[in-house]
């Protein structure tokens, strides 16, 4: 009989995919293996996973609200008690019956409740880091994991705890991601010409209004000066309709609403314009594809900011500010990274998937040893 193995995230893709990325391994490496997923009902892993075939159990959890006045703080804080109460009853109830060897934490509030139960059932269990500065759940947590797996080699220094728990495995991305350049380039789906050099845009998982309306304007004015420029946005489904009002129909640009294929999408991009999520930094680190980087600003720890300053300093990616973001600037990043016959765009992208480890066997292996 194979080991039972519970994994918990969820609220935002960047801590689903790698979570999928895991598991597949553990499928595939592991005869008799069985999984269960905690997440939340409202959560994307709710989609994501259930589409995902994998066996799915909701609990109650919330976060805590970092801005806004008092009585908002303390509604946060009224409703964050109470799912954490709820989630941790369902928790110890599922891990109860599911009986699972261990647990695999991925990041996301809803791994609080799960974890709680975990140490009182004395269950072991692991955590996973997915960005360069470390959450608050993984900070607490960490004192009684068996094992922590971060994704950048330098966010060791964040943690107070023994060396000998920390592993550095990377951030383990999907099997479809990482065979994307194996497949045929497929530009006439996406109404695109495969002649053309393709800058691709998208501000995660929900979108960003900021870098649709700079990207649009930017590539309206870009497109009518360079015929061998074409652009595809990602809008984010709430930002689409109003997306859509804003573009002049040019034919060199093409706007979508969500992707579910992103590894079609990141086979026919040449450079990506997009937020700096953890996720996102590790498809395009494996894939070596060049990118100019837009961290969300609002993110907790600007861990985000710290993210990209990783793929900057390794020259492979631009950075901008999102306060300094115009189309004035993002236009004249562009067109430095095409001028002098592509020579800075070369030299980012000159250097090879710096992907040496395989970071979804490292963390497999680690919870069915």
């Amino acid at each position: 009989m194979g080991k039972r193995i519970i994994i918990c995230g969820g609220g935002t893709a960047g801590h689903i995919y790698p979570a999928i990325a895991i598991i597949e391994e553990i499928l595939s490496s592991q005869t008799g293996a069985e999984i269960l997923y905690i997440g939340t009902r409202k959560g994307m892993e709710n989609r994501i996973i259930t589409n995902s075939g994998i066996k799915f159990e909701h609990i109650r959890a919330a976060g805590i609200l970092q801005k806004g006045g008092i009585v908002k703080k303390l509604k946060s804080y009224a409703g964050f008690a109470i799912s954490l109460a709820g989630g941790f009853l369902k928790s110890i109830s599922i891990l109860k019956n599911f009986n699972p060897e261990c647990i695999l934490a991925m990041g996301g509030y809803v791994c609080a409740p799960v974890l709680a139960a975990s140490i009182l059932l004395r269950k072991k269990y692991f955590l996973h880091e997915q960005n360069y500065i470390p959450g608050r759940l993984n900070k607490v947590f960490s004192k009684r994991c068996c094992k922590i797996f971060i994704s950048f080699n330098d966010t060791e220094k964040y943690f107070d705890i023994q060396k000998s728990k920390i592993v550095f495995s990377g951030n383990p991305v999907r099997k479809i991601i990482r065979e994307a350049k194996s497949l045929k380039k497929n530009y006439l789906k996406y109404g695109l010409n495969e002649d053309r050099f393709t800058i691709t845009a998208f501000g995660g998982s929900l979108g960003s209004q900021n870098i649709n309306n700079v990207f649009l304007q930017s590539a309206e004015k870009l497109g009518s000066k360079f015929s061998h420029l074409q652009f595809l946005l990602i809008s984010g489904a709430r930002f689409y309709e109003e997306t859509k009002l804003k573009k002049n129909y040019s034919d060199f640009i093409k706007i979508l609403s969500y992707s579910n294929e992103m590894d079609e999408i990141y086979n026919i991009s040449d450079l990506i314009v997009s937020r700096a999520g953890a996720n996102t930094i590790a498809e395009i680190m494996i894939l070596n594809i060049p990118s100019v980087l837009i961290p969300y600003p609002y993110a907790i720890n600007n861990h985000q900011y710290y993210n990209a300053l990783v793929l900057e300093k390794e020259k492979r990616a631009l950075l901008i500010d999102d306060k300094a973001l115009s189309e004035e600037v993002l236009c004249q990043i562009l067109k430095k990274l095409i001028s002098n016959d592509y020579y800075l765009y070369s030299q980012l992208k000159k250097t090879e998937s710096r992907e040496t480890i395989k970071s979804h066997k490292i963390i497999a292996d680690y919870l069915c040893s």
